[in-house]
């Protein structure tokens, strides 16, 4: 299962992905895909599209990004990220877990 939490403060954003899906065999599992396409979008997206402080690290089977007093820009992408993840969780709901903490 991948297990993702994600933390919003006005301080602080964590993005904390843990896990397989074990959908299918590795290189045909569509979940895990899913998530990890989202996740190297939200990653790049900050990257590219604002000036905020990024901390990323994004290994099999294990993501992390965190953004340092992040601006509305910032905000907003990671709610895109959220919904997509939250769409994945609710079509497979026994491979993904989500956890949003405010």
């Amino acid at each position: 299962m991948i297990k993702i939490t994600v933390g919003i403060s006005k301080e602080h954003i964590a993005i904390k992905c843990i896990g397989h899906a074990n959908y299918n065999t590795c290189g045909d599992d569509i979940v895990c895909s899913a998530i990890s396409t989202l996740l190297q979008t939200l990653c790049y997206s900050l990257e590219e599209l604002t000036k905020d402080k990024i901390k990323a690290s994004l290994e099999k089977g294990e993501g992390y990004i965190g953004v340092y007093h992040p601006t509305c820009k910032s905000i907003t992408l990671v709610n895109g990220f959220v919904i997509g993840c939250r769409e994945v969780s609710h079509t497979y709901p026994d491979y993904v877990q989500l956890e949003i903490k405010i």
